[in-house]
C-alpha cells in the first residue's frame, strides 16, 4: 500500500511539473536568407508553388499577386489555423490595387483537399518559424518595404517576425493566438502544457454540425490540440524573448477583436505592453465587441464576418 501511495505521489508530482512548467523557455531565432532581388524571389515562389501538388485543394495553393516588378511595398499575408490562402485572397486583391505586391503562402499542413486530414497534428513551432522566415525572405525580393500580416496562428507568426526580423518594415498580427479565451490568464500555461503532453486530439469547430460547418468550405472542420498548443507555445516564446530584447521590426500594429471567443486578448495586450516598454513604434486597435465579429475577420465567406466594415480599417492600418 505504501509503495502504491509512493507511485501515485510521484505521478502527481510529475503531472504538476508538466502542467506548471513555465512557458516560453525555448527560443526560436530567425535564420534569414533574404532574396537578392525580384528574379530570385520569383524562383523561390516557384519552388514553394511546386509543393502544391494534387493533394492540395486548387483554391488553397500559394498565391502571388505581382505587378511584374519589384514594388515599393510587398505585403506577406499569413492565414489562420485550418484555413488556407483563399482566406486572404479578397483582402490581398485590395492591397494589390493599392500598388503593393502581395504574397500569400500556404502554411505547412494546411490546404489539403482531404478536409478530414490528420496532417495538422504534425505542425510545430519550429516549422512555423521556418515558414515565416521563408515568406519574409521572399518578400525581401518582391518589395522595398516588407509588411507581414497574419491572422490567428498567422498572427503569432507575424508577431515572431516582428520580434526577430529587422528587414520587416511593419508587422501586423491580427487576433494572434498567444493565449486561449477558454483558458485565459494563468490557466493558459497549464492548458498548453497539457495539450503538448497528451496525445493529439481533433476537435470539431462545431460538434453539432461537424463536417457540415457553415461558412468557407476550404476550412478543415476540425482543429488539432497539438497544433493549437504549439501555436500558443510559440507566442509564449515570443513574449519571453521580447522581455529580453526589443522587437526587430521597425513598426508594429497589433489588432484584436473585442469579444474574441478564441483568443485571450489580455495575453495579446501583455505582449504589446512588453514591446512598448522597449520604446517600440507600436499601434493597437480593437474592433468593438458590440460588432459581434467572428474571430476570423478576414475570410469573406466566414459566418460573423463583415468585410465591408473590416477591410477599410485593416487597409488603413496595414498599408495606409
Amino acid at each position: 500500500m505504501k509503495r502504491l501511495f509512493a507511485v501515485l505521489l510521484t505521478l502527481l508530482a510529475v503531472a504538476a511539473l508538466l502542467l506548471l512548467r513555465p512557458a516560453g523557455t525555448s527560443r526560436f531565432p530567425s535564420h534569414p536568407h533574404p532574396a537578392t532581388g525580384y528574379a530570385d524571389a520569383l524562383r523561390r515562389v516557384a519552388a514553394v508553388e511546386a509543393r502544391d501538388d494534387v493533394a492540395i485543394a486548387p483554391e488553397c495553393r500559394t498565391l502571388l499577386l505581382t505587378h511584374g516588378a519589384r514594388a515599393a511595398r510587398v505585403v506577406v499575408l499569413l492565414h489562420g489555423l485550418t484555413n488556407c490562402p483563399e482566406q486572404f485572397r479578397a483582402l490581398g486583391e485590395r492591397l494589390y490595387e493599392r500598388g503593393a505586391n502581395v504574397y500569400i503562402p500556404r502554411l505547412p499542413e494546411h490546404g489539403l483537399a482531404d478536409r478530414m486530414t490528420t496532417a495538422l497534428a504534425r505542425l510545430d513551432a519550429r516549422e512555423m518559424c521556418k515558414a515565416t522566415d521563408e515568406a519574409v525572405d521572399i518578400g525581401c525580393g518582391l518589395g522595398d518595404s516588407v509588411i507581414v500580416v497574419g491572422l490567428s496562428i498567422g498572427g503569432v507568426m507575424a508577431a515572431w517576425a516582428a520580434q526577430e526580423r529587422a528587414d520587416v518594415a511593419r508587422a501586423a498580427p491580427i487576433a494572434p493566438l498567444t493565449g486561449l479565451a477558454r483558458a485565459p490568464g494563468a490557466l493558459t500555461g497549464p492548458a498548453m502544457n497539457l495539450m503538448l503532453t497528451l496525445p493529439n486530439q481533433f476537435v470539431w469547430w462545431d460538434g453539432k454540425v461537424k463536417t457540415d460547418l457553415p461558412g468557407p468550405k476550404h476550412v478543415y472542420p476540425r482543429f488539432s490540440t497539438r497544433a493549437t498548443a504549439e501555436t500558443v507555445f510559440l507566442g509564449a516564446s515570443v513574449e519571453a524573448e521580447a522581455r529580453r530584447t526589443p522587437p526587430a521590426a521597425r513598426s508594429i500594429v497589433m489588432i484584436t477583436v473585442g469579444g474574441d471567443v478564441a483568443v485571450d486578448n489580455s495575453a495579446v495586450a501583455r505582449l504589446a505592453q512588453v514591446w512598448r516598454s522597449h520604446g517600440a513604434r507600436l499601434t493597437t486597435y480593437e474592433f468593438p465587441a458590440a460588432l459581434h465579429l467572428n474571430h476570423d475577420i478576414i475570410d469573406p465567406e466566414q459566418i460573423g464576418g463583415n468585410p465591408a466594415l473590416v477591410y477599410p480599417v485593416l487597409l488603413d492600418l496595414i498599408a495606409p
